[in-house]
């Protein structure tokens, strides 16, 4: 009878006050809608996979459904939320599709869920270390 340790995750501490970048997962499927909270609100993102097009486009609802944005182009490391600054009620943080290479320049229909792109929010804090925004 083997006594079954239980698998550690350890614990990821990272004590620099920083925010966490948070990860936000995907289904397979054309469109799918991911509820997620970010910096301590409930969004709902919608992703849809244009297909004649071949890109994915991403929606942002708050939690009652309103649409914030709609149609953003999801391309491969740029801040997805940059251009609608102006829109109230969005996230502060920033919405990114991160890709491991710069030479790949748009995200597949299976790109999300073979893990090769990657959904991330950047909180407000994580973003002001990476980017310096104009005030």
């Amino acid at each position: 009878g083997g006594h079954g340790h239980g698998i550690h995750c350890p614990v990821h501490g990272r004590n620099g006050g920083g925010a966490l970048v948070i990860t936000i997962s995907t289904l397979d499927a054309n469109s799918f809608v991911e509820s997620v909270i970010l910096d301590s609100i409930l969004y709902r993102l919608r992703l849809n996979w244009n297909d004649d097009g071949q890109y994915w486009t991403l929606d942002v609802c708050n939690n009652d459904n309103s649409e914030l944005v709609r149609g953003i182009v999801v391309v491969p490391n740029f801040p997805l939320l940059h251009a609608y600054r102006r829109i109230k009620g969005l996230p502060p943080g920033e919405l990114l599709a991160v890709v491991p290479s710069a030479s790949i320049s748009d995200i597949g229909r299976k790109d999300f869920t073979s893990g090769k792109a990657r959904l991330i929010y950047m909180p407000k804090e994580e973003l002001t270390n990476v980017v310096e925004s104009a005030v």
